[in-house]
């Protein structure tokens, strides 16, 4: 019979080879392996369509009953001897059980066939060519075992699923199924079209005899064919042969039993089956397709038994039969049908071979005790916040502060009084524009300087020259304080003070506490607290804010204070420490009348008592306030019309022709005027303009007009002929004289090619005549001449009212001033109130701790009790990697810490608030920490004991040090962007690439061994990799695992899969734990270099 098999089998051998598919499994296997597979059903020359199954047309074909001699039940299935249909086995479905079933082996009676033309879509889980072999765990939540496990222990709490493992090791335990795919090179190669030869291999346990490995445990399978009568039988097995996903053969194997023999390094297992009877399926491949071999007479004469299906490790699998090894023998020269096989059954956790009940590790004590710390960590920081939070309240008024006699006179003492003079001071803009030109004053202590011009006419600019700001465009002129130039800055900013048009406080500090600190800070050393406090509070109370002292300044949004309160605590903030001179720009800026009025005579009492030097811009003043004025700085378009005494102001126009209406307020005049005379006023359609009297040109009557708010008074023709003829002679003269003071204007007849104004140079903007005019008569004033000839004996070495010169060496000691709060003073004074903004806006601190807290929990809930074998250690990968990713990522709310500070900083540091060094030191110490270590302790603690870690306590103290080091690590580098990168979203961006770059190189997500040795300074400077490295090797360095597999407890050292992955048992301290330290302290080093030497106010 083989010879003639042989004979038959001949034609298909004459047909040309293909590609052997050895080197490439079938989809269904890969699919089995966990790789991706597509789903495209042309991938294989078939129309999956079983050949000649289909009657022919026009006829009705007989109604299937398996108790007929003409029909039968395959894949042995069971006749019914009362319906005449057939009962199949789990997989198999259609009248005649030939037809496969998908879904999912746990859908039980709800299975569909296979549609004609397609192969099986699986569920999720399950794969096979009848989905009958379960992939992972999950599948296998459907299944419930019998009973409770023997020796579990436990008692069932409902759960479905919960305890149920997909097996994998291919020994039956009840009900196992195998998907192999046929690996005898020429069969591959004799089957035409690549169609791929497949075997599906089942066994069934009918008793505890069938497995002789291990006894078998009660398990409900909904689709097992239990008998009760046999329960201590032999198992049945069922085997099947495919081409292109169409059966063609398949045998019953009776009397089976099986058994497992396992080695150190190798596992096998042995089905052996006493009877075999094979039947093939008329009209497929191998059985009479298309009238072409059938090898039927052969299955069921020579295909007897005895019948065995071994697989060992590493060699794949055989089914062995001597008839059909004889045959295999004969035609394609091999021993028997070799196979490549995965398999699947679903089991109870306790029904796995090899399995013994754990002992339970008891961590119910640090489990306690990590939760006990970690709320009371929490709550202790609650009650603390909560107390610290609280607004204190101080008594009304000063509360019975009272100044020391022996400092009284302390602010009137240790000062010396400052003169100003300016002389010929410029400014170009870096595009070379000229914004001021020629430019001279004085100001002299216990008088009030205003600065006064339309919007745009450079106030802003000449107060920050004076001061001394840093500009970036081209500063010309000289500056001398009591005759003398001071080139040392330092000096110059000890002995003023500086408001600033914008306030910039602390919005979580009261008033009292802003005021308070900038006195604390800048008041003299030797002055007692309580006459700090005490001129805190005078201060505050010329101000008209004594009443508002215990209210929070608030920010946009949620502001507490009006934003006139606000402008007068910026001021207080200033006037607090008597500064020599007193820079302040727009001080009445969103004020009403009446407090800028008090604004300007707290300026004045300032000034007159204690000796004082106050220089300040304001746009438009009320006349009350005009008059309290001591000297006035009048500017136009960068040039200056009148610098002088305030009150010889209205006199100086006059005389030059421009008369203010009576009962007009001077200031809104002067304002008017200049506007006019720059050219920038709306002309109406008569072109109406201020002649030289104030009157309106073009109008014959004394009506005022409504816009400019003059009304001429009736004056006589020969009066006004006096004054014509005097006024040209003055302008004449101040022309003539004033053509050698002023290098910026041509003559009068040097006009541009528009006739309107004068020629000048060309970065000096051109300007109207009559603007040109006013400058001149400013020149030639009588003021002016007087502040040229001080400037002048300054410049000849003498004094400036000619008197006796006083000693340098004193005066300069003097002017250097008072010394400020010590480094430690300051220091204490900003971590005071850094703590303070923090506890007093305590979202962001309370939302770290709740996210460790929440995370903490988590981590512990889905990583709970992490096992010793190869899957606890993936989960201890996963749990290390998300803990650093979680603190990484946080840290970047650390770039708002400093950038919603800077302006504030530039400023008090501009201002001399304190030095860069301290408060630094103390953002790092009382802002930072607090945010970077106590969450990384809290979410430890917690995760620690729930876990499972190393139980050992310095295992334990390694994995906390590590993650506050990682966690310092990460925010040192994210403050360094937030002081060196001032735009909030680049900084965010540069962050969250920073962060991104460190964990693509954290060593998960790339071997180390595999990255080129040129690049491999990127995965060693990655804090990410340091710190994922510590923690792994802290955990993982000694710890064996115990792999469970085909009932063998497979022992691998952790340390050796680290280094697999690249990672070194050697390395927590160095380089990981030092590479951690060593990349704070470098971007913390950084970051105060770049706040030392960058982060200055430029205007």
């Amino acid at each position: 019979m083989v010879s003639s098999i042989s004979l038959l089998l001949a034609p298909l051998l004459a047909f040309p080879t293909f590609a052997s598919l050895t080197s490439r499994p079938s989809p269904e296997l890969l699919d089995l392996r966990g790789a991706s597979v597509s789903q495209a059903p042309s991938v294989w020359n078939a129309s999956f369509l079983p050949p000649g199954r289909r009657p022919p047309p026009g006829s009705c074909p007989p109604c299937f009953n398996c108790l007929l001699p003409a029909f039968s039940c395959g894949n042995a299935g069971e006749c019914n001897p009362y319906d005449g249909q057939c009962r199949c086995p789990p997989g198999f479905g259609g009248q005649d059980c030939l037809t496969p079933l998908c879904g999912a082996l746990s859908d039980g009676d709800e299975r569909f066939p296979r549609p004609e033309g397609e192969l099986c879509q699986c569920k999720d889980g399950w794969g096979g060519l009848n989905c009958n072999v379960c992939k992972n765990d999950q599948a296998c939540a459907a299944f419930r075992p019998r009973t409770p496990s023997e020796g579990d222990g436990t008692d069932q709490d409902g759960e479905e699923g919960s305890d149920m493992v997909c097996y994998k090791g291919g020994l039956a335990i009840e009900q196992n199924f195998q998907m192999c795919d046929v690996t005898n090179r020429k069969i591959i190669d004799t089957i035409p079209d690549n169609k791929p030869p497949q075997v599906t291999f089942s066994c069934s346990a009918n008793g505890p005899s069938s497995n002789l490995s291990s006894p078998s445990s009660g398990f409900n399978n909904p689709n097992a064919v239990f008998d009760p009568l046999q329960a201590d039988a032999l198992g049945t097995c069922n085997f099947q042969f495919w081409v292109d996903r169409i059966e063609s053969f398949n045998c019953q194997l009776e009397g089976c039993s099986w058994q497992s023999k396992d080695s150190f390094d190798s596992n096998m297992t042995s089905y052996q089956c006493e009877k075999i009877d094979c039947a093939c399926i008329p009209g497929r491949f191998l059985c009479g397709e298309d009238g072409s071999v059938n090898i039927d007479d052969f299955l069921a004469e020579e295909v007897k038994g005895p019948g065995s299906f071994n697989c060992a490790t590493g060699k794949g699998c055989s089914f062995e039969e001597p008839a059909m090894n004889q045959l295999i023998n004969d035609i394609f020269g091999d021993k028997s049908i070799t196979l490549d096989c995965e398999s699947g059954e679903c089991l109870h956790y306790t029904q796995v071979p090899g399995y013994q009940q754990p002992e339970k590790p008891d961590n119910s004590t640090m489990v306690a005790l990590s939760a006990a710390l970690a709320a009371a960590i929490f709550i202790l920081a609650c009650l603390l916040l909560w107390y610290l939070g609280r607004t204190h309240r101080h008594p009304a008024g000063f509360g019975g502060v009272k100044l020391p006699e022996d400092e009284a006179a302390k602010l009137m003492n240790d000062h010396v009084p400052a003169t100003l003079h300016f002389s010929n001071l410029s400014y170009d803009l870096p595009s070379g524009k000229r914004v001021l030109s020629h430019v001279t004053g004085t100001v002299r202590p216990g008088e009030l300087l205003a600065i006064m011009g339309a919007s745009g006419a450079g106030k802003s600019t000449l107060l920050d020259i004076l001061a001394r700001k840093a500009k970036t465009g081209k500063v010309g002129g000289e500056m001398y304080v009591n005759g003398r130039d001071i080139p040392d800055e330092a000096t110059f900013q000890r002995v003023v003070g500086y408001v600033d048009q914008e306030d910039t406080l602390l919005s979580t500090l009261t008033v009292y506490e802003a005021v308070l600190y900038s006195a604390l800070l800048r008041l003299p050393r030797e002055m007692s607290h309580q006459a700090k406090v005490f001129r805190t509070l005078e201060t505050m109370n010329e101000l008209g804010i004594l009443g508002i002292k215990d209210s929070r300044i608030g920010e946009s949004g949620k502001r507490s204070i009006s934003g006139g309160e606000k402008r007068r605590v910026s001021i207080a903030c200033e006037l607090v420490t008597g500064p020599s001179i007193l820079f302040l720009d727009e001080p009445t800026s969103g004020l009403d009348s009446y407090n800028a009025y008090n604004v300007i005579e707290s300026l004045k009492t300032l000034a007159m008592t204690y000796n004082r030097t106050v220089i300040f811009t304001i746009h438009q003043p009320q006349s009350n306030i005009v008059a309290l004025f001591d000297r006035l700085l009048l500017l136009a378009k960068g040039q200056m019309v009148y610098s002088g005494e305030s009150g010889k102001a209205q006199s100086h126009f006059e005389k030059i022709g421009h008369t203010c209406p009576p009962g007009y307020n001077i200031a809104d005049y002067l304002i008017d005027l200049t506007v006019e005379a720059s050219g920038d006023h709306r002309v109406g359609k008569a072109a109406i303009k201020l002649n030289g009297n104030g009157v309106l040109n073009g109008s014959s009557t004394p009506e005022a007009d409504p816009e400019s708010g003059f009304v001429s008074g009736n004056r006589s023709e020969d009066s006004d002929g006096d004054e014509a003829s005097s006024s040209a002679r003055i302008l004449g003269e101040i022309k003539k004289k004033a053509q050698k003071l002023l290098g910026a204007f041509s003559s009068s007849g040097e006009e541009d090619s528009a006739g309107n104004g004068t020629a000048t140079p060309d970065n000096i903007p051109r300007i109207p005549e009559k603007l040109a005019s006013l400058v001149l008569a400013s020149k030639a004033s009588d003021d002016a001449k007087i502040v040229e000839a001080e400037i002048a004996r300054i410049q000849s070495g003498q004094s400036p009212d000619g008197g006796l010169e006083r000693d340098v060496e004193e005066e300069t000691g003097l002017l250097k001033g008072y010394k400020k709060a010590s480094y430690w003073t300051q220091f204490k004074l900003l971590s005071g109130r850094a703590f303070k903004n923090l506890y007093r806006n305590p979202l962001l601190m309370a939302t770290h701790y709740a996210v460790a807290i929440i995370a903490a929990l988590l981590c512990g809930f889905f990583f709970y009790k992490v096992t010793n074998d190869i899957p606890g250690f993936q989960n201890r990968l996963g749990l290390f990697l998300f803990i650093l990713s979680l603190f990484g990522f946080s840290c970047l709310s650390s770039l708002g810490i400093f950038a919603n500070e800077r302006l504030l900083f530039m400023r008090e540091r501009a201002n001399g608030y304190y030095a860069p060094f301290t408060y630094f030191l103390s953002k790092i110490l009382f802002d930072i920490i607090p945010l970077r270590v106590i969450p990384p302790f809290v979410l430890g603690s917690i995760v620690y004991g729930l876990a499972g870690l190393n139980a050992e306590v310095s295992a334990f103290w390694k994995f906390i040090m590590t993650l506050v080091l990682f966690n310092l690590t990460a925010s040192s580098v994210v403050l360094f962007l937030s002081v060196a990168v001032s735009d909030l979203g680049v900084a965010s961006l540069l962050g969250s690439l920073v962060m991104l770059y460190n964990l693509l190189f954290a060593g998960l997500l790339m071997n180390y061994d595999r990255v080129p040795d040129k690049l491999k300074w990127m995965l060693t400077t990655s804090f990410f990799h340091a710190g994922y490295e510590a923690l792994l090797v802290n955990e993982l360095r000694y710890l064996q695992l115990v792999e469970r597999k085909f009932g063998l407890d497979i022992q691998v050292p952790s340390a050796t899969i680290l280094s697999s992955f690249g990672f070194h048992a050697q390395a927590f301290w160095w380089p990981d734990t030092a590479l951690l330290g060593i990349t704070f302290g470098i971007f913390t080093v950084l970051s105060y270099l770049v706040l030392q030497f960058w982060v200055k106010e430029r205007r």
